[in-house]
């Protein structure tokens, strides 16, 4: 049995992301002050004495959206209160209500959810008791509760009346979840430049709309994740905000945050992929996140989507440019998609898993010092101050990604070609560990 969903709802800049952080105790939702900054719903379970809801912070209604996003977003939030359990209305107990509240009020009323009704930013108590409140009981949605997410006041109440509202509708809250995420579940980030079609990509894998999808640079701010079963594997899905470059990001504003979030995606995954849009070919900002992954130990893919707008005959030449440009991540697996039609959604979650399996691969210690003797004797080791490096033996010694040490008599003099002539070695005649970077260690052993 789910979790029900508890939607947070209000018009812009009421402090939704606020309370929403407060309740689950982290801060996941970016807040900023000023209005509009949630774009897409961002979903966590709430836990309060041993209950558990799923919570979704959702971005501001505007009364009458003149931007096609503006409209994206009412559209998606209004589809959502009706699939909702609860909600949680959330106004401004600090200057009072507005036409936007009203509106809002209307449609919840039509949808005929259940509303607790949060009056936030309610610090000053005896304005709010009587100026704000007796205009209150005009929205018709019973007695409010007042409350500051910022300096977490009231919020026990709120939660209180949350849970009695859900459990009187016979909805047991006892800390089910959908699925757990426990240590094989396999995370996997989606990372790329704006616009390349992230977002329809999460929702075609999904089978969920959650992610805004619009032709305009810059839609998904926030990260967004889903735990998914698919063909009894177990993935947690991020769409992550498009990676801008650093120049035309300016402190503190909303792109930065989100790009700090995506960083902390790629570090918190298992399999980073690389979305990049054919249309505009890779790009210096496309290298530098697949350095950032490597660098990482993260497995990668690299996706081509919007396949389908590159004429047949320039295909074979995109395809070896691309490899030229990310010729330090050649053992990637490429996959050619269209995320709107869905096509090629089925390799890339057989491609996630192989890539998995890669990082945590093991082979055993005799199958690579085989290995390493083949290749001593094909290349020899570097002769160095009129010796020769020698390499005694090498062990795995880690997994995610996978690590090997080498012990030698001179490992400092070891070149950085020689050392990836190894890292081929292993590829080649042991096991290609496709999609997985492989890290090295050099270490002085004496003979």
């Amino acid at each position: 049995m789910s979790n029900p969903l508890v939607l947070v709802v209000g018009k812009p800049n009421v402090g939704k992301s606020t309370l929403f952080n407060r309740i689950i105790k982290e801060k996941k939702s970016i807040v900023l002050d000023y209005p509009g900054v949630t774009r897409d719903h961002v979903y966590a379970e709430a836990r309060w004495d041993e209950r558990a809801f799923m919570l979704v912070d959702t971005c501001g209604i505007f009364e009458d959206p003149e931007e096609i996003i503006a409209k994206q977003q009412k559209e998606v939030v209004l589809n959502s209160i009706r699939e909702a359990a609860l909600v949680i209305f959330v106004v401004d107990g600090k200057n009072g209500l507005t036409s936007e509240d009203h509106h809002i009020a209307e449609f919840i009323r039509k949808s005929g959810v259940d509303v607790v009704l949060a009056a936030n930013k309610a610090e000053g108590f005896e304005k709010y008791e009587s100026f704000i409140k007796p205009d209150l009981y005009q929205l018709g949605f019973g007695e409010p509760i007042p409350v500051s997410a910022e300096h977490n006041r009231n919020i026990d109440e709120l939660l209180d009346e949350v849970v009695e509202k859900l459990e009187n509708k016979g909805i047991s809250i006892r800390y089910v979840k959908e699925i757990e995420e426990d240590e094989n579940t396999i995370k996997v980030a989606f990372i790329g430049k704006p616009n390349a079609g992230k977002s329809s990509l999460f929702n075609a894998i999904t089978g969920m709309k959650k992610a805004i999808v619009s032709d305009i640079p810059g839609t998904t701010r926030d990260t967004v994740d889903q735990i998914v079963t698919i063909d009894e594997n177990t993935f947690k899905f991020i769409d992550t905000a498009g990676m801008r470059k650093k120049s035309t990001v300016k402190y503190g504003t909303i792109e930065m945050y989100s790009i700090i979030r995506t960083i902390k995606t790629i570090e918190k995954s298992d399999v980073v992929v690389l979305l990049i849009d054919a249309t505009e070919g890779v790009t210096q900002q496309d290298k530098k996140v697949a350095g950032l992954a490597e660098n990482n130990g993260k497995g990668t893919i690299i996706v081509f989507n919007k396949w389908d707008l590159i004429e047949q005959e320039k295909r074979e030449e995109f395809i070896n440019k691309a490899k030229k440009e990310l010729y330090f991540i050649n053992y990637s697996p490429v996959i050619f998609t269209e995320a709107k039609n869905s096509k090629g959604i089925k390799e890339v979650i057989k491609k996630i898993v192989q890539v998995n399996e890669s990082r945590n691969r093991e082979i055993s210690t005799s199958i690579l010092n085989q290995a390493l003797e083949r290749h001593m004797m094909m290349t020899p080791p570097p002769i160095k101050k009129g010796k020769r490096v020698k390499l005694y033996y090498g062990v795995q010694v880690g997994v995610r990604p996978p690590v090997f040490t080498f012990y030698a008599n001179m490992p400092k003099e070891l070149s950085k070609s020689y050392q990836q002539s190894i890292r081929n070695m292993i590829r080649k005649y042991i096991d290609p560990f496709e999609g997985s970077p492989l890290f090295l260690k050099f270490e002085e052993r004496k003979r």
